[in-house]
């Protein structure tokens, strides 16, 4: 089943071109990461998918609803690249994963017993288990990030859309980071759609690339992303990305 379909999309804020003629489908189940440069119109195509802005040309349906309808029936959970929580607020990992159930449940009814249980559940599924009472402000990026994660699920989402979630997390946390959305992505069947400025990062875990500068330059297989004219033609001539051994090693392994 097609879980997104983006036809003929183009975006025009305050007079600028942010997005022009995208045309993008992606199936059910699979993992897509969105790249290119600051400015290049990632953010706001991850909110046309949410439904958080409308276009000014062309569609987008999820699931063959709109993104509206999608938003109301909590199709989507979401992980922005910061919570927007005071961090000296002594709120808990466990009460910033129950603030998933809100949609559902109603902003004014807290979460019984059993919603309880469920958002213990997941911070265990998130690699966190035991750290449900810690303050949230005091967790590392990537434990925040993981808090996150959590938030999003405990609602049942279909989709999963995170913004630059590795921002600020070291190397070797990224890499646990993305191993566990690719554990995600096969143990609920999940369809993950990530935004990224960082294309090497990126390219070992997903599924699909979609290479976005205004327009979508390239859609497809994740090694195709780092063909040179493709990264010309995203970033620049002058972009010295990615020879880089560890990007290199990185799909060496995609190869095999």
């Amino acid at each position: 089943m097609t879980a997104v379909e983006i036809t003929n999309l183009s975006v025009i804020l305050s007079g600028k071109d942010v997005l022009t003629d995208i045309n993008l489908s992606l199936a059910e189940g699979r993992f897509l990461g969105i790249v290119g440069p600051n400015g290049s119109g990632k953010t706001t195509l991850l909110r046309i998918i949410l439904g958080l802005i409308k276009p000014s040309q062309g569609g987008t349906k999820i699931f063959n609803k709109s993104p509206e309808e999608c938003l109301r029936e909590s199709i989507f959970g979401y992980v922005p690249q910061h919570i927007n929580l005071d961090m000296n607020f002594p709120v808990r990992a466990l009460d910033v994963v129950m603030m998933g159930l809100y949609g559902r449940l109603g902003f004014f009814k807290w979460p019984a017993g059993k919603e309880k249980e469920k958002a213990v559940e997941y911070i265990g599924l998130i690699g966190m288990g035991g750290h449900e009472n810690r303050r949230f402000g005091d967790l590392s990026g990537g434990e925040q990030q993981r808090i996150s994660i959590a938030r999003a699920l405990v609602s049942n989402p279909k989709i999963l859309v995170l913004d630059e979630p590795s921002t600020g997390i070291d190397v070797v946390g990224q890499e646990d980071f993305y191993h566990l959305l690719k554990g995600l992505q096969k143990r609920f069947g999940l369809t993950i759609i990530m935004v990224s400025h960082d294309i090497g990062a990126v390219t070992a875990y997903v599924d699909e690339i979609a290479c976005l500068n205004k327009i979508l330059y390239y859609h497809g297989a994740p090694l195709g992303a780092l063909d040179e004219h493709v990264l010309e033609r995203l970033y620049g001539k002058h972009v010295d990305l990615l020879v880089h051994s560890d990007v290199c090693d990185k799909c060496e392994r995609l190869r095999k």
